[in-house]
């Protein structure tokens, strides 16, 4: 009795890894933003977005890489115009920029508050409730240093 796997269905590109063996081809892509942000909220829609188009869902995933380009300190960024498509029934345009401005503010504000609390309690003083789960390690590895035991 042999149990099919997947890679016994896997259509897709075949690679050899460092030790010789046949391995899917790694996924990468790019995607970009209209605008510069700090929104948490804007980064994890673009990259689940990325993610989505990507990622084949048959295969495993061990490693995420990723990196920024022209990331800018805040106080420096000159691209701040918000391009938003409107339609008939939309706010107009003024109200849909003071509705995005101000949300961004208030997101903001919610991150400093965040970064004062961790600073004078600690990384593990808040937490999202998935690294509360078992099989967590978030918690683990902010008690180490470089995310390696000392």
């Amino acid at each position: 009795l042999t149990i099919p796997s997947i890679a016994d269905n896997y259509e897709g590109e075949i690679t050899t890894d460092f030790y010789g063996r046949k391995v899917p081809k790694h996924a990468h892509g790019t995607i970009k933003f209209e605008y510069q942000t700090s929104s948490t909220d804007v980064i994890m829609k673009k990259t689940m977005e990325l993610f989505e188009r990507i990622i084949d869902k048959r295969l495993l995933v061990r490693r995420i890489n990723m990196a920024f380009m022209g990331v800018v300190d805040k106080d420096k960024a000159t691209n701040t115009r918000i391009i938003k498509q409107v339609d008939l029934f939309s706010m107009d345009d003024k109200e849909l920029v003071e509705d995005m401005k101000e949300k961004q503010e208030d997101e903001n504000k919610i991150q400093n508050v965040m970064l004062e609390i961790k600073k004078k309690y600690g990384k593990n003083a808040i937490l999202k409730g998935m690294n509360l789960e078992e099989g967590g390690t978030t918690i683990e590895r902010n008690n180490q240093i470089g995310g390696h035991k000392a």
